[in-house]
């Protein structure tokens, strides 16, 4: 996977960020970079700021540090993750970039779309 790169021209550093790539929870891995993938919270930790996400029995931990945007996440609301994968083997976890509300979407009809 392609990592994010720095370009210097004259006086301006240009960062160039990696693509997010969709994918279902079960098939992060180690080593992907930046993924996108659809989840329902089930649990929170407002400790770290973070929180487990859910789809079809694969789950994966996400920390974010942006507090505001963790406040407004509540237990059971389905949302989309755009985030670096952190980890390794089974300790995988996502940074987050940012989260969107997704409890509007047809979820099988984006399933069909995506996967």
């Amino acid at each position: 996977m392609p990592d994010d790169t720095e370009i210097q021209q004259g006086d301006k550093k240009i960062i160039r960020r990696a693509p997010a790539i969709e994918v279902q929870i079960s098939e992060i891995k180690e080593g992907m970079g930046r993924v996108s993938f659809i989840g329902t919270v089930i649990s929170k930790n407002p400790e770290i700021q973070s929180f487990i996400v859910d789809y079809n029995t694969a789950k994966v931990l996400v920390l974010t540090n942006d507090q505001h945007a963790f406040e407004l996440i509540k237990e059971g609301q389905l949302i989309r993750v755009f985030g670096k994968v952190m980890g390794a083997g089974n300790e995988i976890e996502i940074l987050a970039d940012f989260v969107q509300d997704f409890s509007k979407i047809d979820r099988e009809l984006y399933a069909k779309v995506f996967y």
